[in-house]
């Protein structure tokens, strides 16, 4: 089922990519970046897998806590994060909701405008 969650994640990912053109967010009203960002395919490549990366955590979570709520696996089986390279011990509970509220500000708030520049405006 780890691969499957996994699929899952980057579908999940893959849709909110998707369906930012449907946000809140305009041409108009997104100045604020540079033209650059609009300008090639490299910088939507970039956009889009870093926007990939900072939702990989919070979203296979979620995956695996909502399979583990429908009954399909016996435990909920998050994914262990640890401290630093050299730590064995994973980041506490409290320290992974934090850094969920930190991820999903800085994709909603940063990186979607950033994506749908890139993407849709130009």
């Amino acid at each position: 089922m780890r691969t499957g969650k996994h699929l899952a994640m980057l579908a999940v990912c893959l849709v909110v990519l998707w369906a930012s053109r449907f946000g809140p967010y305009s041409c108009g009203t997104l100045p604020g970046f540079a033209g650059e960002t609009s300008s090639s395919w490299l910088a939507i490549a970039v956009n889009g897998l870093f926007l990939i990366l900072l939702l990989y955590l919070p979203v296979y979570d979620f995956v695996s806590l909502l399979t583990y709520k429908l009954g399909w696996e016996t435990k909920f089986n998050p994914l262990v994060v640890y401290e630093g390279e050299h730590s064995t011990t994973p980041v506490s509970t409290t320290a992974r909701r934090v850094l969920y509220v930190v991820d999903i500000a800085v994709v909603g708030f940063f990186l979607l405008p950033l994506w749908t520049k890139a993407a849709y405006c130009g």
